[in-house]
């Protein structure tokens, strides 16, 4: 029986003088520190509720052009050959072209052109327009537009969309020309109406100005149509619909846009000349934004309670309640530092305010436990003050500093991806630094009053509630070094058994992983849309395609029932195919989740709706779901479909074994009609193409891509008089999200050695270093199996937290190293100091490590 010491060794505070000056020059000045915690919360404050404008995601500039417009020929290969291929050559010829993809039907042609990153995507469209113009190289009876799409509120569009309104008349059988023109005029009327945030509106015209090659004379053709459905007394209607869109004033707030537009619709519904017509706003991100701002509120609110609670019980309810108004200040802060840098309050930067609330507890409650700890050992509040900090400063700019770095790596994700996440490393790196602020000048003038009052002071015997429960924890697990400190073999045997424990957890984590599917942007488990991607049968008309849609929409309604809101195509309808997006009540009031929907629905267009296909899908955040897609060189056409034909029936038949042994099959596989010729990097080709029947799709997507080249070898493409290249899998998004991935991949490592050089500088040893990140093996284990458990993938959020959870991993053991260095300091054994570091430090990594789990739990 090892009989242990009771009382933690006695450790002479560290003479670090800079920081303790900083913090007691505010401490011995309390008005004036009063005045600047009043001013920059009240300023954080004011930017939350009034001044940070809210906006559904951060503003970007994606480098893209899309060329479409009219050769009214009647022959897509005339279209292809005449116009695309043209288009498609001179601008591959432009600098900085990334890629080019063409599509010609029968009279219409889409072109996009993608830039590489930094491109003015205005400055090239504008060229190459005019290279064009200036080559000749089209018929004179081209019209072609030259757009760069602007991200709103219905995705990708050539027009500025910040708000869709589906306009629609209430009587059936109405022309659509007789729609158009009342819409141009409702639109006129909100133009003169001149509402608040907007800048412009227009409608969406179905019809397409161009010239007919016969007879030289202008003509207009319907190239598009919009539906638009309504669930109202328990039964769903649809109507022919055309969407007016409004376009934002720069900088605009959405939830003041929507309100404006809403009072301005209102309006519109008393003017006679609409009365037979209905307005609906079908597309705006101010819902999403409201519920995600009260979403926000919630968490915050509920975690910050969390924290109360497990504070009070871990450390003191006095200690607790500064803790909470310390984070209640870092993230006004915060929201101060984001407003006066330009960011909005928008889904991206709201999440990483709820992330970061996990971080920010790690540095207020150190402070906090360390002034409470030194109450008891001085009647003197400064000295209890100056104790505290010289004790845990240090150590506290170093776990700050390598926990901000652990985000550093998002910082340089390109593409899409990178534009849109970056505001979420800024804003947790900006709120670390300024936890670390407030935990230096803000904590101890708290604490004046609330915890180092005349009272408070010198109370040796104080005992907490966990106080006896944390002892019992922290000489637990001293014990060991303590039965072996006095014996050599001992102390290796006690090394040797926690090398093994350590290697335990690593290779248990890498079991584990095996079991863990791989996306890197996973489908959520329940939103509140889907989406219906048809595809028509070729040759169709225009009023064909619309009618087909309509028995599309009536399956789709009747599935959906009472689930339903409404739903509409967003002008998206053409003879080739069409995309309406559902509104689905509020996933708080449903019973059914959306996946189960989807299933149902994809179900019930795969056995009762054979005239066109129909693929069902979530209406999800993040970027769009991966297709896979082959491609097939067609510069002889008909082997490549007979090609693209024996492909299809291979992929339908399909089965994906992933590495763990579970398998997955591929759905609504697809052919490029013969009626429509695509041409990617100017060359052209014919196309399959299929969705996944699970939602593990980067995995799915490696898998499905050596599947078409062990099956489709050169020697079975030569069968076909196809080359040994003719076959390649175009992973669209996917790519770019891989590339994105694959830049955190290769950041990782960099990310250590920077780490690593801080660290030996701040410790001025090269082996303490790597035993602080001896933490990182515990924590990938603890990864594998929560997302093993919860069913989860490793995705782009698990990387996002897997950074989170490095930075407070190794921001325990920086603070175990750095008291046991003190202890060293003081002449005590290694093992002594290691005990000692263990019991004094305990109560505030545990402290920390429970209140930032519980603070995440409402997440």
């Amino acid at each position: 029986m090892v009989k242990r010491s009771k009382k933690a060794a006695v450790i002479k505070v560290p003479k670090d003088k800079l920081l303790a000056k900083f913090t007691i020059f505010f401490f011995e000045r309390p008005v004036a520190t009063a005045l600047l915690w009043i001013l920059l919360t009240l300023f954080g404050t004011l930017s939350y509720t009034t001044l940070m404008r809210r906006e559904g995601f951060p503003s970007v500039t994606i480098p893209l052009t899309f060329v479409g417009g009219t050769y009214f020929v009647n022959d897509p290969a005339k279209v292809d050959s005449d116009v695309a291929a043209p288009i498609s050559r001179i601008a591959l010829e432009q600098e900085g072209v990334s890629t080019v993809q063409a599509q010609s039907s029968g009279n219409f042609f889409t072109i996009s052109i993608a830039y590489d990153e930094g491109v003015d995507a205005n400055a090239a469209a504008a060229q190459l327009e005019k290279t064009v113009q200036d080559s000749g190289a089209l018929p004179k009876t081209v019209i072609a537009q030259y757009n760069v799409p602007y991200f709103g509120a219905t995705g990708g569009d050539v027009d500025k969309l910040d708000v869709a309104i589906s306009f629609y008349p209430l009587n059936e059988g109405t022309p659509i020309t007789e729609i158009v023109a009342k819409a141009s005029e409702a639109a006129n009327w909100l133009n003169d109406k001149k509402i608040h945030n907007v800048a412009e509106a227009f409608i969406k015209n179905p019809f397409e100005d161009t010239v007919n090659p016969a007879t030289g004379k202008a003509i207009s053709v319907q190239r598009s149509f919009d539906r638009y459905g309504k669930r109202d007394n328990s039964a769903t209607t649809y109507h022919q619909s055309v969407i007016i869109g409004l376009a934002a004033v720069s900088n605009a707030d959405v939830i003041k846009l929507d309100k404006d537009v809403r009072t301005a619709l209102e309006d519109l519904g008393r003017d006679e000349r609409f009365s037979s017509y209905g307005t609906e706003i079908t597309a705006s991100f101010a819902p999403q934004i409201k519920d995600n701002i009260s979403e926000l509120q919630r968490v915050l609110l509920e975690g910050l309670i969390a924290v109360l609670v497990v504070g009070s019980i871990v450390i003191a309810v006095r200690a607790s309640l500064i803790t909470v108004i310390s984070m209640v200040t870092v993230l006004a802060i915060t929201l101060g530092f984001l407003y006066a840098i330009g960011y909005s309050l928008n889904v991206i930067t709201l999440f990483a305010l709820i992330l970061a609330l996990a971080l920010i507890v790690d540095d207020t409650i150190i402070m906090v436990e360390a002034i409470d700890a030194a109450r008891h050992h001085h009647k003197d509040r400064k000295r209890a003050v100056k104790e505290a900090i010289q004790k845990v400063s240090r150590a506290m700019v170093a776990a700050t500093t390598t926990a901000a770095l652990s985000f550093a790596p998002f910082l340089f994700v390109g593409g899409v991806l990178g534009s849109f996440i970056k505001a979420i490393p800024i804003t947790i790196i900006a709120a670390l630094f300024i936890s670390l602020l407030v935990a230096l000048i803000f904590i101890p003038f708290f604490a004046r009053e609330l915890l180092l009052g005349k009272k408070q002071m010198g109370k040796k015997g104080v005992k907490e509630v966990a106080a006896g429960f944390e002892a019992n924890i922290a000489n637990f697990f001293a014990g060991p070094m303590l039965w072996a400190r006095n014996s050599r073999k001992r102390l290796l045997l006690v090394g040797m058994s926690a090398i093994a424990v350590g290697t335990g957890f690593v290779v248990a984590g890498a079991l584990i992983g095996r079991n863990v599917v791989f996306n890197i942007f996973p489908p959520t488990k329940d939103t509140n849309g889907v989406v219906l991607s048809i595809s028509f049968p070729p040759d169709l008309s225009i009023e064909q395609a619309e009618q087909l849609a309509a028995e599309a929409d009536k399956l789709a309604a009747n599935t959906l029932g009472e689930n339903y809101v409404q739903g509409s195509y967003f002008a998206s309808g053409s003879p080739q195919g069409a995309m309406q997006q559902i509104e689905l009540i509020s996933y708080n009031k449903r019973d059914i989740r959306s996946p189960e929907l989807v299933k149902q629905l994809q179900e019930k267009f795969n056995n009762e709706f054979t005239a066109a296909r129909v693929a069902v899908g979530q209406l999800d955040v993040g970027p769009p779901a991966a297709s896979f897609i082959v491609e097939i060189r067609a510069d002889n056409r008909q082997a490549a479909f007979t090609a693209a034909h024996d492909m299809a029936t291979f992929l339908r038949s399909k089965e994906l074994t992933r590495p763990n042994g579970k398998t997955a099959r591929l759905v609504n596989v697809t052919e490029s009609s013969s009626n429509q010729y695509i041409r990617d990097e100017g060359k052209p080709i014919v196309t399959v193409s299929a969705g996944f029947d699970a939602n593990d799709t980067s995995t799915l997507v490696s898998l499905g891509q050596t599947a078409i080249k062990d099956e489709f070898t050169p020697q079975k493409l030569a069968s076909y008089g196809l080359a040994e290249d003719a076959v390649s899998v175009d992973l669209g998004q996917e790519s770019e999200n891989q590339d994105s991935f694959k830049t955190l991949a290769l950041a990782f490592p960099i990310l250590l050695l920077i780490m690593y050089i801080l660290l030996s500088i701040q410790f001025r040893s090269l082996l303490q270093p790597l035993l602080i990140f001896m933490a990182i093996p515990f924590s990938l284990f603890g990864i594998t199996f929560g997302l093993n458990l919860t069913n989860n993938p490793f995705s782009f959020f698990a990387m996002l937290g897997f950074f989170a959870l490095l930075g407070l991993s190794i921001k325990n053991t920086i603070l175990l190293t750095d008291f046991a260095n003190q202890a060293r300091r003081q002449n005590l054994s290694a093992v002594d100091s290691a005990v000692a570091a263990l019991r004094e430090r305990f109560r505030p990594l545990f402290a920390t490590s429970a209140t930032a789990v519980v603070a995440l739990i409402p997440l």
